[in-house]
């Protein structure tokens, strides 16, 4: 096998990356000589890039949440239904990096040692996907969630120094809260919100953390109304640094995690402990295993997916896609070689 075959796994790199696309994806060819390392600056280029690719082996996506999902919605552009999907892997490169430290790797450099000394078929674990407004996610939402990631990203624009190591962190996200989503929040009225299940198959965790089907359920039904400061539906358990917005999200295959916190944004702040770890059982909190779920605002919100903001939607429509992506576990690769 060449580099250059179109048989070799594939590494796409964003040209446009914060972090240097271009000094990125030198690296990742220099460490990596056995992998087709490719930069796009577009979808179109990237569409016309997975073309050439092979089925039989994995793409990387080096990025944050919103490659890796640029990544797949290529690859469902490009191979519809029944096709299988080709494996996908993420490489780290973003902020939080939900995806990539759900499948097991939390920095670039652990991914790529992994990858030069493993041998052999890379081991994969299956994740379901979300659909909206005709995009696969992992995780999207509106209201206080989009408006945490929109603060998030203001405090990185505008972060300097060392200041910009804290902001990177965990920290991060504590600061946008404390300092800009909570000031912003306090003059405004928490949105109503109307949450209606367009499937008739709902299930929801008890006070144990077990999940039980609600009997009687029917399509169109209101599952709740009533104030939601945020509500969203994910796949993925985390936001990212370990921020469990979505904790029963795996619960079920093709079934989507919904969740409504009705508290203020105040409260949420003070709560914050509880939010990160995904508490079921906190004060407002509403939570289902849904298939496919509409939200509907009393007005426009902040909506995002997968990390990346939408503008503002007064109504969404969400439901668990018939296909899974079969994501390389990072946990069963072998940093060793055999």
């Amino acid at each position: 096998m060449t580099t250059e075959s179109n048989l070799a796994p594939l590494i796409v790199v964003n040209a446009n990356a914060k972090r240097g696309g271009r000094r990125i994806a030198a690296e990742l060819a220099k460490r990596l000589p056995h992998m087709r390392v490719r930069l796009t600056r577009s979808a179109d280029e990237l569409d016309a890039l997975l073309r050439e690719s092979s089925l039989d082996t994995p793409v990387f996506a080096a990025g944050g949440d919103g490659t890796a999902i640029a990544v797949v919605n290529a690859l469902d552009r490009i191979w519809p239904k029944p096709s299988p999907l080709p494996h996908v892997g993420i490489l780290p490169l973003g902020t939080g990096n939900a995806w990539a430290r759900v499948s097991g790797v939390s920095t670039l450099d652990d991914a790529v040692s992994r990858l030069a000394h493993h041998r052999g078929p890379l081991p994969t674990r299956l994740f379901s996907l979300a659909r909206c407004e005709g995009q696969l996610t992992h995780f999207c939402g509106s209201g206080l969630d989009a408006e945490l990631l929109d603060a998030y990203k203001r405090q990185l624009e505008s972060a300097r120094g060392p200041m910009k190591r804290v902001v990177k962190t965990v920290g991060g996200y504590l600061i946008a809260v404390v300092t800009d989503l909570v000031p912003r929040s306090l003059f405004k009225k928490v949105p109503l919100l109307r949450v209606e299940t367009l499937d008739a198959e709902v299930y929801a965790p008890d006070h144990t953390g077990h999940v039980r089907l609600i009997d009687g359920v029917v399509p169109g039904q209101v599952m709740y109304e009533g104030p939601a400061s945020m509500a969203g539906a994910g796949t993925c358990p985390e936001f990212g640094y370990r921020f469990r917005a979505f904790p029963f999200a795996e619960r079920m295959p093709h079934f989507l995690h919904v969740r409504v916190y009705g508290a203020n944004a105040l409260t949420g702040a003070i709560s914050i402990g509880d939010l990160w770890t995904g508490e079921p059982n906190m004060p407002g909190m509403h939570d289902w295993l849904m298939k496919r779920v509409r939200l509907t605002f009393n007005r426009p919100v902040a909506f995002q997916s997968a990390g990346d903001a939408w503008g503002m939607r007064e109504t969404s429509v969400i439901e668990a896609d018939d296909r899974l992506a079969e994501v390389v576990d990072w946990r069963q690769v072998d940093n060793r070689g055999d």
